[in-house]
């Protein structure tokens, strides 16, 4: 197909992206009309191709998980910008029309077209201003921090494992007289690797973690510093990360509020980038815990180089350090708090503590209600109806039943006592 000259549709497109890419870099948007007509048509109808995002084999990945991968992302792309958002510069104009717009900058500087004119000022001190950042390394990363949140969200530890490689290619130029680049996206597959581990005479199973490609680095195996667990470790002895099927039926159990792709995120963010060793008396775990608040810890032994995580457990557990103050308070068992729900995450954004003053105060004085209104915070409001609320009155009335009977049962028992 021959190529054609850009329309008056696309070069007013990229007129209006151009004076968005001046704004960031802190140019006058008005010296883009200080050029010809033509000088102008030259410097704009160079369009990079639309971003490009799929498997990098075929049939590697369910097209579902394809698909949804690529409709967030440039969803993302469209809606997000690039810089100060009051420039109202995306990550899709950018890698469109303003890198064909900066490139063209460079090229028209090399070969010389605006020397001895009286824009030749203008466009050197447009060249200065560009060169200051590697948009094509750095531009990016918020988009490229959007897919590998993506990817992982897709990912299961004991199946497959998604990632990504990120790149510029020469692009098929539709435009007369232009060249083009586009961004491309390769989405990749990791599958996953197991191994067996005898652990109090008992044999199980359980999945090395790896990490990813992720855009910049290529897959690697997921490791923790040895120094995060023992102190007196030397800097640089690791452990590889190895998963026990238990964990992941009790994350899902336990992490109830989640969605399934969230819940994905956050067990190899926590296991990974997100690493935090919380220490009690009588042992160890690491946290899975979302900005300032915590959601539960995984336990782990340790054999030989290894590190495998058991299962994860509750933040109301005994054995936690939330769970011991909270047990000191109100000496619940474990069937009690199973019996109440408080083993799962949704307890914090069901039950109405305003209506059971007992245990609102003692999940404040345990540490566990920043957790809760972490929670409440973190609901999406939007997706509620007018009026509606996440509290559920029958599971409210339930728990305050509870704590009703159990605070009657102590003043009687102190009764009791008192008459003997």
């Amino acid at each position: 197909m021959p190529k054609k000259d850009i329309s008056h549709t696309q070069l007013e497109r990229s007129y209006a992206v151009a004076k968005k890419v001046l704004r960031h870099f802190e140019l006058d948007p008005d010296l883009l009309d200080r050029f010809s007509k033509k000088q102008r048509q030259i410097l704009l109808k160079s369009i990079f191709d639309t971003p490009s995002i799929k498997p990098e084999k075929e049939n590697t990945i369910p097209r579902q998980y394809v698909a949804k991968i690529r409709t967030e992302a440039f969803q993302y792309m469209k809606t997000q910008y690039f810089g100060n958002p009051k420039n109202q510069l995306t990550y899709l104009e950018l890698a469109t029309c303003g890198l064909g717009f900066i490139m063209t900058v460079f090229g028209q500087i090399e070969r010389g077209l605006f020397t001895g004119t009286p824009q030749e000022a203008i466009i050197r001190q447009m060249e200065e201003k560009f060169k200051e950042v590697e948009l094509f390394k750095d531009g990016f990363n918020n988009v490229l921090e959007e897919i590998r949140l993506l990817t992982k969200s897709y990912s299961q530890v004991n199946f497959r494992l998604y990632g990504f490689s990120y790149g510029w290619e020469i692009g098929n130029s539709k435009i007369l007289g232009t060249a083009s680049l586009q961004m491309k996206v390769r989405l990749t597959v990791q599958n996953c690797e197991s191994k067996m581990f005898t652990h109090k005479n008992i044999e199980r199973k359980a999945y090395r973690l790896i990490l990813t490609a992720n855009g910049i680095f290529e897959p690697s195996w997921a490791i923790i510093r040895t120094k995060k667990i023992f102190p007196a470790a030397k800097e640089h002895q690791y452990l590889n990360i190895y998963i026990q099927s238990h964990v992941l039926y009790r994350f899902k159990e336990r992490m109830d509020i989640f969605e399934p792709h969230i819940r994905n995120y956050l067990l190899q963010y926590s296991l990974t980038n997100g690493q935090f060793v919380v220490s009690t008396e009588k042992q160890k775990f690491l946290a899975c815990a979302m900005k300032t608040y915590n959601l539960g810890y995984f336990t782990f032994f340790i054999q030989e180089h290894d590190i495998v995580i058991k299962t994860f457990i509750p933040l109301t557990s005994e054995e936690t350090p939330e769970g011991k103050k909270l047990y000191e308070l109100l000496a619940l068992s474990k069937d009690d708090r199973t019996y109440l729900g408080m083993d799962k995450l949704s307890f914090f954004t069901k039950v109405d503590f305003e209506q059971i003053p007992v245990l609102r105060q003692a999940l404040i004085d345990a540490d566990l209600w920043k957790t809760k209104l972490g929670l409440d915070g973190m609901l999406d409001e939007d997706a509620l109806e007018e009026g509606e609320s996440p509290v559920d009155m029958q599971k409210t009335m339930f728990v305050k039943s509870f704590f009703d009977k159990l605070q009657q049962y102590h003043v009687e028992t102190e009764t009791e006592t008192e008459t003997e």
